[in-house]
């Protein structure tokens, strides 16, 4: 009778995941880079990349599928005076990205550092999942900086007939790949581009019409509202300002070294 409770916790353990005798827990570092595509940079613009970071926890269940819950923070940015093929809008933004994702990630071979895999210490891969995040974009003017979901700058909630404010907080589908390296009984190292298709085409504060600038003025952002709204003066009320058809994304490129923590050992009888 001993034995009897830590046998049925070692086969809660794993039954889930396809009777792997010691499949691993890892816990990983990210560190990369971050960059958008939308509005203001219809592919993304290698100035405009920012340092990222993350950390992820990961559940081998066998040697060909993993799940992974992310944190990872980073920065997006653009401008249209980076394009030679965007109108001369004079429109810019920077915006943080705190995202938690969870994800499954498929190996195309068998990977695996314990012996019982008989796996390839090499292995391309893909994931997906679903992300939940927050951004906020922004825009700094005289040494200050300005919200601009804030300025209301498609007369969000002010003028007549334009869209309702956008949320800062949503949901993306990430999806990408890359390369794992199992370094040692201890270590793997993933090199891996992620791409996360959003909901939203304001994550760069742009994806509507030209507002009624008069509305804008007399609105609580005044004079500034206005000015964000078309910096160049290129508008025209309910001209195109952006693309609302065209949702925008976001990016994490870069690598994943990852601490391979022992799995449940069963007792012996």
């Amino acid at each position: 009778m001993k034995y009897l409770f830590p046998l049925l916790i070692c086969i809660w353990l794993i039954l889930p995941f396809q009777m792997i005798a010691q499949s691993r827990w890892e816990l990983g570092v990210f560190g990369g880079i971050s960059n958008y595509m939308g509005d203001l940079a219809p592919d993304p613009v290698l100035s405009e990349s920012h340092p990222a970071v993350g950390i992820a926890l990961k559940r081998n269940s066998n040697p060909y599928f993993s799940y992974t819950l992310n944190l990872n923070y980073g920065t997006i940015s653009g401008n249209d005076s980076n394009s030679k093929t965007l109108a001369p809008r004079g429109l810019k933004f920077e915006s943080n990205i705190i995202e938690l994702s969870t994800q499954i990630e498929f190996n195309l071979f068998k990977f695996g550092t314990i012996d019982v895999f008989q796996a390839k210490r090499f292995s391309p891969y893909v994931f997906t999942g679903l992300s939940f995040f927050h951004f906020d974009p922004t825009v700094t003017y005289n040494g200050k900086l300005y919200h601009l979901q804030l300025e209301t700058t498609e007369g969000q909630g002010i003028v007549k007939g334009a869209p309702g404010e956008y949320k800062l907080n949503q949901f993306s589908i990430p999806i990408g790949g890359g390369l794992k390296f199992n370094l040692s009984q201890r270590f793997n190292l993933l090199v891996l581009a992620g791409y996360r298709a959003t909901f939203t085409s304001y994550l760069d504060d742009v994806g509507g019409l030209y507002p009624d600038k008069a509305q804008l003025v007399s609105s609580k952002g005044g004079d500034l509202s206005a000015y964000f709204s078309d910096p160049t003066h290129v508008g025209v009320t309910g001209g195109q300002r952006g693309n609302p058809d065209k949702l925008d994304w976001y990016m994490f490129y870069g690598i994943t070294l990852s601490y391979i923590i022992p799995g449940p050992i069963c007792p012996k009888f």
